[in-house]
């Protein structure tokens, strides 16, 4: 039986990427949790919103997170109830709205991402300098060339 490993089957770089993110995200996502109750796209969308763009559209957190819509629109409507998101109406086009975290969502972020950093910090931790550089070095890459 052939390996993975093997001429006819490579590794692609896209499952052990996924592969890695996902056990990445199981870490974080023990944390947020815990912490606050919140779902991966719950966190994600409170991270989007607690970025340099603090006033997005669903449709920019769509495609900074590449969530579904679907998944999107509810983390939304959670964070909206906790009080954590301000819902405001385009005033030129009524279809569209824009988010942003309330103080109390901010405040949550700020409490959350101490502890999400030290828990990828204690599985990066296991990794050289060097191959923290080459991950970063890489992803940065990664990003620029999907971005394209």
């Amino acid at each position: 039986m052939k390996g993975l490993n093997d001429e006819d089957h490579p590794v692609l770089v896209s499952n052990r990427l996924i592969r890695a993110a996902t056990a990445l995200g199981r870490v974080t996502s023990r944390v947020h949790k815990r912490e606050q109750g919140l779902t991966s796209p719950e966190f994600a969308v409170l991270l989007a919103l607690g970025g340099d763009r603090s006033r997005l559209t669903s449709t920019h957190i769509v495609e900074l997170t590449a969530m579904d819509k679907t998944k999107v629109s509810r983390a939304v409507a959670s964070l909206d109830q906790r009080g954590w998101v301000e819902r405001e109406r385009a005033t030129s086009d009524r279809r569209f709205e824009y988010l942003t975290l309330t103080g109390a969502g901010r405040t949550a972020l700020a409490n959350l991402l101490p502890k999400i950093v030290e828990a990828e910090s204690a599985v990066l931790g296991s990794l050289s300098e060097a191959e923290r550089s080459g991950l970063e070095a890489g992803l940065t890459g990664l990003d620029r060339a999907i971005s394209h």
